[in-house]
C-alpha cells in the first residue's frame, strides 16, 4: 500500500506495559541497551587489531572539532538505484535552474589495515577478513561549494594533496588522527583531514576522483545541486533530473533540509551509524561477490537465536530484540497477530540488493527482519497491512515499502521508539 495513504495509529492498550516488561525480561539478555536515535550504544568494534583489543563506538573523533558550528550549504539531492551512467556527470553540469552541481561517486572498499601517525597499528583484521568502508570520491573543485566554510579549505587542500578526508564518526571508530594511514591491499592513503560527518556526506572516507579510481571507486551514486531558483519544487527538480535519464527511471529527490543524510540512500542510516550502534565487523567476500563470511568473533558477541511472539525462533543481532519484541507485543495486544503471517529471515550476511559494489546489507548486522515476503516481493507494490507497518515503525523500524525500489517485506533499524524516518 503506498505510503501516502497509510494510516498512523497510536497504540494505547491497558496492560501493554506489563506484557512488554514480561516478554523483554524473559527473552532478552540483561546486558542489552536500547538502540538510541543518536546512533550511540555499547556495541564493540571488531577490527582484529594486533593486540586483540576492539574499538568501542561513539568515541570523540580526534581532530574533529571546529571553532564554529558546521553549517552545510542548502543542497538539493537526487539519486537512483544502482548509480548513474558515466555520461550523466557531464550532462548534470548544465542542469536547468542550478548554479552549481556535483556528482559524487561511491563504492564499498575493504580495509586491510590502519595506522596512527606514529606507525602504531590501529586495525589489522585477521586474514582473510577485511573491514568494509563506505567511501566517496569527488572532484575537489566541484565539491567545494557544497562544503561549509568552517572546513572547506581544509577539505579541499587534503583532497588536492591526494589525502583522504575522514568523517568525525569514522575517525572515532578507527581511533585515527590526521597523519594516520588507511590501507586497502597494496594502496595506502594518508588521512589529511578530519571533518564533521555532514561535510563528507556521512561517508567514512572521502577522496579525490584520481585517488578513488586507484582504489576502485567507479560508480556515480548521487547528485548535489545549489539552486538559483528559490521557487523550485521537488516535482520540478525530479523532472529536470529525469530529462537526463532513461525514460521511467525511478528517482529519489530531497529538498534542502528534508533529510538528515544528504547522500545516496538518504532514507536509511549510513554505514558509519550502523557500526556505531551494532558494532563494526570484518568479513571476507565469497566468490559470488555478494555473500559474506563474517569474523566469528563478532558473530559470537552479537548474533543470537531467540523465540519471540508470533514468529517463533529468529536469529538477529542481540540489540534488535527489544524493539522487535515490542512491535510484536503491540500486535498481540491489539489482537492483530495474524498480520505477521510469515517470518522470512533476519541475519543473512550479504550486500545490499546482492550487488558486488554495494555496502553490507542491514541483514549482515542482524538489524533487519523480513515478514510476509511471499506476498511482498522485492520491487513490487507492497501489500502489508498498514497496522503491521505502524506497529513496527512505532518501535523505531524503517519500512522497506517506502524505499525507492519497494521492499515491502523488509523492516530495518532506524532509531529509538517513536523516531520515524523522513518520507
Amino acid at each position: 500500500m503506498p505510503a501516502h495513504i497509510r494510516r498512523r495509529r497510536t497504540f494505547a492498550v491497558v496492560g501493554l506495559v506489563a506484557l512488554l516488561g514480561a516478554l523483554t525480561l524473559s527473552l532478552s539478555r540483561g546486558d542489552e541497551a536500547p538502540v538510541g536515535a543518536d546512533g550511540r550504544s555499547d556495541g564493540a568494534t571488531d577490527t582484529g587489531g594486533s593486540d586483540g583489543d576492539t574499538h568501542g563506538e561513539g568515541d570523540t573523533a580526534p581532530g574533529g572539532d571546529t571553532e564554529a558550528p558546521y553549517v552545510a550549504p542548502p543542497a538539493w539531492l537526487a539519486w537512483i538505484s544502482g548509480g548513474f551512467e558515466p555520461s550523466f556527470r557531464a550532462e548534470a553540469r548544465s542542469l536547468r535552474g542550478f548554479d552549481r552541481t556535483v556528482v559524487v561517486a561511491g563504492d564499498t572498499l575493504w580495509l586491510t589495515g590502519s595506522r596512527a601517525p606514529d606507525g602504531t597499528v590501529l586495525d589489522r583484521p585477521r586474514v582473510p577478513y577485511r573491514i568494509p568502508i563506505d567511501a566517496f570520491a569527488v572532484d575537489a573543485g566541484d565539491y567545494a561549494p557544497f562544503v561549509g566554510p568552517t572546513v572547506r579549505d581544509t577539505l579541499v587542500r587534503a583532497l588536492r594533496g591526494g589525502d583522504a578526508v575522514v568523517g568525525a564518526s569514522s575517525a572515532g571508530l578507527r581511533g585515527i588522527d590526521v597523519g594516520g594511514t588507511l590501507s586497502f591491499g597494496d594502496v595506502e592513503v594518508r588521512v589529511g583531514a578530519i571533518v564533521p560527518d555532514d561535510a563528507v556526506g556521512w561517508s567514512e572516507m572521502l577522496v579525490s576522483r584520481p585517488v578513488g579510481a586507484s582504489l576502485g571507486i567507479s560508480h556515480d551514486r548521487h547528485l548535489l545541486g545549489l539552486a538559483g531558483d528559490p521557487s523550485l519544487t521537488e516535482d520540478a527538480f525530479r523532472a529536470r533530473v529525469a530529462e537526463l535519464l532513461p525514460d521511467g527511471t525511478p528517482i529519489r529527490v530531497d529538498a534542502p533540509g528534508s533529510t538528515p543524510y544528504v547522500r545516496v540512500a538518504s532514507g536509511v542510516r549510513p554505514a558509519v551509524v550502523m557500526k556505531q550502534v551494532f558494532g563494526e565487523f570484518s568479513a571476507s567476500v565469497r566468490s559470488d561477490g555478494v555473500f559474506l563470511d563474517l569474523d566469528p568473533r563478532w558473530v559470537d558477541r552479537n548474533i543470537v537465536t531467540r523465540t519471540v511472539p508470533l514468529l517463533g525462533s529468529v536469529t538477529c543481532h542481540r540489540k534488535l530484540f527489544p524493539p522487535l519484541i515490542a512491535a510484536l507485543a503491540d500486535l498481540v495486544a491489539e489482537g492483530l497477530g495474524e498480520l505477521a503471517e510469515v517470518y522470512s529471515g533476519c541475519w543473512v550476511a550479504r550486500t545490499v540488493a546482492r550487488s558486488t559494489t554495494a555496502p553490507p546489507s542491514y541483514h549482515s548486522y542482524g538489524a533487519a527482519i523480513d515478514i510476509n515476503a511471499p506476498s511482498n516481493p522485492y520491487g513490487e507494490p507492497p501489500d502489508q497491512d498498514p497496522r503491521l507497518v505502524d506497529a513496527f515503525e512505532a518501535q523505531g523500524f524503517n519500512w522497506g515499502g517506502d524505499f525507492l525500489i519497494p521492499d515491502g517485506h523488509h523492516f530495518e533499524y532506524w532509531g529509538a521508539p517513536g523516531d520515524r524516518p523522513p518520507r
